[in-house]
């Protein structure tokens, strides 16, 4: 066999690999189930004086309330709670592309008091995820959300007719404006979203919380925010319960090569030109 045939055979296997390679990255399967961890804790409110911390989160900075709660009423306190029930931990499984699932909730018994009432707090999230399928289990990814929260007690002696939130059956709904470090928000089903990589893949993690969306501009102006402020409003006189929701999507990669693998293929297709026009010469 001639060189010039065996430099023919040896760009022809070169460019079988490349192919391969492509089809193999373009091919892998993706993550299909997971279970994941939420820990969530309030790791700064204010003021400090009057705004109390109680069901502490036992492992996500050790000691950060999962429930806040402010001022006195015949009823009791208003307060702030994010899976207070299980003091902020929360675990489960999801599937890729699969629906949101369930998880904790964020409850806010919105009481008139009276007294110091609850002005800004900073609520942080942990996710941990874990590939359960395919096996074998993979390794623990963490995830990290910060909450910034911008807290507007309304006054409840304003006639109705002049509340900002004109939905108000009681004068007048506390806001909730919310700022999420870490994430970006989704205006066409207004939930929050955080790209990752996990084992050379691209998925997006979808957090969806009942009610989250943006609020009007004197809402926003009220709660001392710019306008286009996302959050939530809340009814006075009742507890106010908002579901939190966990989803996985799967960022298919995409089918164009990779410049890399584009110059190889290049390369190997001009060394079977050159092996041919030598042999059209001889």
């Amino acid at each position: 066999m001639s060189n010039i045939s065996l430099a023919a055979k040896a760009v022809r296997s070169a460019v079988a690999g490349v192919l391969a390679a492509a089809s193999f990255n373009v091919m892998a399967a993706p993550v299909n189930t997971w279970a994941f961890e939420i820990d969530s804790g309030f790791t700064s409110f204010a003021p400090q004086g009057g705004v109390t911390g109680s069901q502490f989160n036992p492992t996500f900075n050790p000691g950060a309330p999962s429930l806040l709660s402010w001022g006195t009423s015949p009823n009791g306190p208003s307060s702030l709670g994010v899976g207070a029930s299980t003091q902020g931990h929360f675990q489960g499984n999801v599937s890729t592309n699969g629906p949101l699932v369930p998880t904790v909730q964020v409850i806010h018994t919105n009481n008139q008091i009276a007294g110091v009432t609850l002005d800004i707090a900073t609520l942080s999230d942990r996710i941990i995820l874990t590939r359960t399928s395919p096996l074998p289990t993979g390794s623990p990814l963490p995830l990290s959300l910060n909450f910034d929260i911008n807290f507007q007690e309304t006054d409840n002696q304003v006639p109705l007719a002049n509340c900002v939130v004109s939905s108000s059956p009681t004068a007048c709904n506390d806001i909730f404006v919310i700022d999420v470090a870490g994430a970006g928000f989704n205006p066409a089903n207004n939930t929050l979203t955080q790209p990752f990589s996990y084992e050379g893949d691209n998925y997006t993690a979808v957090l969806s919380i009942a009610g989250l969306g943006p609020l009007p501009a004197a809402v926003c102006a009220d709660a001392g925010a710019a306008p286009g402020c996302i959050g939530f409003t809340t009814i006075e006189d009742q507890t106010n319960t908002f579901q939190v929701s966990l989803g996985i999507l799967f960022e298919p990669p995409s089918t164009v090569p990779e410049p890399a693998s584009l110059g190889l293929v290049g390369l190997a297709m001009l060394g079977l030109g050159v092996s041919r026009r030598r042999r059209t010469g001889n």
